[in-house]
């Protein structure tokens, strides 16, 4: 058996790991068009401080040498010929395979801006791209730095340039920071905070022109205004990578279409990451949830699965923090905002007073999300919660309490139910 992986992120690691689980021996290949090596994507921003690049690696050489994996940096996969179970890479090489796993994860979204080419212009989704952005402010005086959107990428590269002493302004189509990802008031609080830091905000607005003859001098938003920049950073947010799926005939409907198998619609090749679709737990339909973790899971199910095992994913629960608010840390996951009246919303807002706020959102006597913001202790018994659907009418009144533990559940829980994870990830992690 030849396996053969396209991208080299939290996926492939799981692959191999699937595999190498059930198939010690047969010939692993990946093959990345990237040449940093396998690093840790949420930890990208990090180079802004100088985090070493040894703690931003996800999987050092020895990774790949202890599995008897060829690690194929700098190549990059042209194009998957499926009835001759062949890829063809940019070298012209054809390489065979048996069973194909497609992890090419997501690329950024750059919306067309008058002026984008100009020099001092970067997207923040890669290591390369980053380093380049950073080589690029320091090397070249700059002292203003526009960011087009507040994401979570967006966020976390404005606040570590400001920590840096540059002058930051983020602009944003929304009316607010994390519109997507967090629920109004836990917006507000992380604005108030970024702005207390020195950090701009336009928001309803976006940048229509960059303004400069070959490098970055200002940017002209949609209002009128003029901002003086000399670099700006492109964070709109991301969207799968399909190209090398869609050319081959594979289905692609908002992402890779896979199974619970995470089988794609072609025979022997399987997909995982952020450059698939599979299943919500919270409401059970396929979304595209690009998280490093839940792409680690798939690829380990696709690993397993491509060895001839029949294992399913059991879905994904979206969760996101914000890691580098150190005095006030944020964490959300599922359902953060209250779809309709038919959900029930547990609200402790202690901000103010005590810098914390909770919320939790109940439908039909099941947690379905929560958010939390300085004060995240603990969550991992409501995210254990959400994903076995627990009913938690006897105690709901207690989910938003900052001191709410084990011991508020009913003992037979404690004791046998919170503590097995129904999705088995935990299980399904190599020793």
């Amino acid at each position: 058996m030849k396996y053969v992986i396209v991208g080299n992120s939290a996926a492939a690691v799981g692959c191999i790991n699937g595999i190498r689980k059930k198939d010690k021996e047969s010939e692993i290949v990946v093959i990345t068009y990237e040449t940093e090596g396998c690093y840790s994507k949420p930890l990208i921003a990090d180079i802004l401080i100088d985090l070493p690049l040894e703690k931003l690696m996800y999987k050092e050489k020895s990774f790949y040498e202890k599995n008897n994996v060829k690690l194929m940096l700098g190549t990059r996969a042209e194009k998957i010929n499926p009835e001759k179970k062949e890829i063809i890479l940019d070298s012209g090489v054809v390489e065979n395979y048996d069973k194909l796993l497609i992890s090419t994860g997501a690329i950024p979204f750059v919306p067309p801006i008058e002026g984008s080419d100009k020099k001092g212009v970067f997207t923040f989704t890669e290591l390369g791209k980053a380093k380049a952005a950073k080589e690029y402010i320091k090397n070249n005086g700059v002292e203003n730095v526009v960011i087009i959107g507040s994401g979570f990428i967006g966020l976390e590269v404005a606040y570590f340039l400001r920590k840096k002493g540059l002058n930051v302004s983020v602009v944003e189509l929304l009316d607010k920071v994390l519109g997507k990802a967090l629920d109004n008031r836990g917006s507000q609080i992380v604005e108030t905070i970024m702005r207390d830091k020195g950090i701009n905000f336009f928001f309803k607005n976006t940048v229509e022109e960059i303004i400069g003859e070959e490098r970055v001098e200002a940017v002209r938003l949609q209002s009128g205004t003029v901002l003086k920049a000399e670099a700006v950073i492109i964070a709109i947010g991301v969207r799968p990578n399909t190209q090398l799926a869609e050319t081959a005939g594979i289905k692609v409907d908002g992402g890779i279409d896979t199974n619970l198998l995470m089988e794609t619609s072609c025979p022997d090749i399987y997909a995982a990451g952020d450059c698939v679709v599979n299943i919500d737990i919270i409401d059970g339909k396929k979304k595209n949830l690009p998280l490093f973790p839940l792409a680690y899971e798939q690829g380990f199910v696709a690993g397993l699965n491509m060895t001839g095992e029949k294992t399913e994913y059991l879905g994904g629960l979206p969760l996101n923090s914000l890691k580098f608010l150190e005095e006030t840390p944020v964490l959300n996951a599922g359902i953060v905002e209250a779809p309709d009246s038919t959900y029930e919303v547990i609200i402790n807002d202690q901000f103010e007073r005590r810098g914390y706020y909770r919320k939790a959102i109940i439908k039909d006597d099941r947690l379905v999300g929560f958010v939390a913001v300085g004060e995240i202790d603990r969550v991992g018994i409501l995210t254990g919660i959400i994903r076995q659907k627990l009913d938690v009418s006897s105690f709901k009144h207690k989910l938003a309490d900052i001191d709410f533990g084990l011991v508020h559940l009913p003992k037979s829980w404690r004791e046998k139910r919170i503590q097995q994870d129904k999705t088995g990830y935990k299980s399904w992690r190599p020793e």
